[in-house]
């Protein structure tokens, strides 16, 4: 899933890159062209919409274009400008010289986009790596049962957290903290207090994988030996 979702951000982008960069490869003809209209409106700041009548290519066409400016300062009905026509959509039109916002879109496409594909990058490493030490988990098949009491719950969106009690060397309790997803390995959060039977399959890393005792399938969690301070947070 995570590879399929980095994947369909990185087409995304290309394909919107390619669109807002057209202006530098899509071979825009230089026409002259009359203003027609002026009208402002405002959209998350004031804008002004300037209609342009040109002819190219024998033809007459209409077009509009944002310069991303108030209509202060902007020629006014019935003055010649040079428009940037794209051959294969006239309508598509930058007035030369007012078109500084548009062709600065994809310096500010491109830092946006490399945060985002940076977010991305670091959450399918993270699933790859999860992934990974999963795999490594299943094949040593070295599953542990054991007993453990509930001592305390979060949970936060889908994800579940568990402090439990288990019995440990000579008799004394050992307090970890189990973190999965989903419903895990029963068929319901646990409740505090309450004593869960549990299989875990672990290689001394904080990945593991859980199982209930009538559980066919397998639920990969993270577990968490807190020290001493955290349990006196945790009042424990």
């Amino acid at each position: 899933m995570s590879m399929f979702v980095f994947a369909f951000l990185v087409v995304g982008l290309v394909i919107l890159f390619g669109s807002i960069t057209r202006p530098y490869w899509g071979g825009f003809v230089r026409v002259p062209a009359v203003v027609t209209s002026q009208h402002a409106y405002f959209s998350r700041g004031d804008h002004c919409d300037l209609g342009l009548q040109f002819t190219m290519d024998g033809h007459q066409h209409t077009a509009t274009f944002d310069p991303a400016s108030t209509c202060g300062g902007m020629p006014k009905p019935w003055t010649t400008v040079t428009a940037s026509v794209d051959p294969a959509d006239p309508s598509h039109v930058l007035i030369v010289g007012l078109d500084q916002f548009q062709r600065n879109r994809p310096f500010i496409f491109a830092f946006a986009g490399a945060i985002w594909l940076g977010i991305a990058g670091a959450f399918l490493g993270n699933s790859l790596s999860t992934y990974r030490h999963v795999r490594a988990l299943a094949c040593s098949q070295k599953w542990k049962q054991l007993g453990a009491t509930v001592l305390r719950r979060t949970v936060y969106k889908n994800t579940t957290n568990l402090t439990i009690g288990a019995p440990g060397a000579e008799g004394v309790q050992q307090i970890f903290q189990l973190t999965y997803t989903g419903s895990g390995p029963w068929s319901g959060r646990p409740a505090v207090g309450q004593v869960v039977q549990l299989r875990i399959l672990a290689n001394g890393g904080q990945h593991v994988l859980l199982s209930g005792p009538d559980s066919k399938n397998a639920a990969a969690g993270r577990v968490f030996v807190p020290n001493s301070f955290e349990l006196r947070t945790l009042g424990l």
